[in-house]
């Protein structure tokens, strides 16, 4: 599963390329631009596939994802021509889903795994939680 999830990150940072390839046509504030918009859409991608790294929460990755692949899909649809924009937006923002949906899978997983809340007391009389990671703080 972590090949073909790291297969789907790669192509998903792949096809952001031909949008930075347009970018260079740009001025130089254009093309800052577009280096930079790519250079942060491939670092959020690497975050996702590594278990341990600190991520933006989940619900706005997927609204960034869905409305990506929206504006991606219906561009591509609805033009007679493949432009960089709509398949650079469309297709992170497929991979983006996916990666995004295998994260929540596995912190979920996770979550489950975890051994079962057990209260344990302190020195000073008080009860503390020793269970794992919390699920809400991710939903």
């Amino acid at each position: 599963m972590a090949k073909m999830l790291h297969w789907y990150a790669c192509t998903g940072c792949l096809t952001i390329v031909p949008f930075v390839y347009e970018g260079f046509r740009l001025p130089w504030y254009g093309t800052a631009v577009v280096v930079a918009a790519a250079l942060a859409a491939w670092s959020l991608m690497a975050a996702l596939i590594r278990p341990d790294a600190k991520v933006p929460p989940l619900p706005a990755i997927w609204a960034a994802a869905a409305i990506l692949a929206l504006f991606g899909t219906g561009s591509l649809m609805l033009q007679g021509t493949v432009s960089a924009g709509a398949l650079a937006a469309g297709g992170y923002g497929w991979a983006l889903a996916v990666v995004a949906l295998a994260r929540q899978r596995r912190y979920r997983a996770a979550v489950r795994s975890a051994a079962p809340a057990t209260m344990a007391r302190s020195s000073g009389g008080s009860s503390t939680s020793t269970s794992g990671p919390r699920a809400s703080s991710w939903l």
